[in-house]
């Protein structure tokens, strides 16, 4: 749940990529802190053209300046110029965003698609009334 009103859904995506890059760095330093070595860098796949575009601008506008240290926290473990980056963000359809079954309403298409991703092969026709 986030904690700060977003004024658009680019800065609402932009929130949850820094939430989300937060948990990436927690849990990856903790894994290696027990000895597990982890393969950076880690996918983060973002349906938001705006939100990557404000992961790699590294100019900030009046817009978003309020969001500018959330912008440095990201972008510090995200850039292409570290000899060992954390985070690489890539940009995925929506069509393809497995996590939209959980947020949206989706076509039955979609949804069978990523109810098949999640849980492996299902008999829709088992379920589905005649």
């Amino acid at each position: 749940m986030q904690a700060t009103v977003s004024l658009s859904s680019s800065e609402a995506e932009w929130i949850a990529l820094s939430e989300a890059v937060k948990e990436i760095v927690f849990v990856v330093q903790l894994l290696r802190d027990i000895g597990i070595k982890v393969d950076t860098p880690v996918i983060v796949k973002v349906d938001n053209i705006g939100a990557i575009h404000m992961a790699e601008n590294v100019t900030s506008g009046a817009r978003t300046r309020h969001i500018e240290i959330r912008t440095k926290f990201v972008r510090e473990y995200n850039n292409d110029n570290r000899t060992d980056p954390l985070i690489k963000i890539v940009f995925c359809k929506s069509e393809d965003n497995i996590s939209d079954i959980c947020t949206k309403n989706l076509s039955r298409e979609l949804h069978e698609k990523h109810s098949k991703t999640l849980v492996g092969k299902v008999d829709w026709n088992k379920w589905t009334s005649k």
